[in-house]
């Protein structure tokens, strides 16, 4: 099973952002992200999608949209 979590490498170090239970020794993958300004541009987009309004569409509309998904 895999489970990722979210950490700083500072000063040679891992800091976890939230706790880690691992029983006994386990493989690990480390991938490093590049600088904050890459991070930083998503979050706002995620950010703006979550507040944006819901948009209201006619029940037979809906209703194409699914079967036009299904094809």
């Amino acid at each position: 099973m895999l489970h990722s979590v979210e950490a700083v490498y500072q000063s040679g170090r891992l800091k976890f952002k939230e706790p880690v239970e691992v029983k006994g020794k386990a493989n690990v993958l480390v991938t490093f992200l590049n600088d904050v300004e890459i991070t930083e541009p998503r979050k706002s987009y995620l950010a703006r999608l979550l507040n944006r309004k819901p948009v209201k569409i006619a029940p037979l509309k809906a209703k194409t949209l699914i079967e036009e998904g299904r094809r």
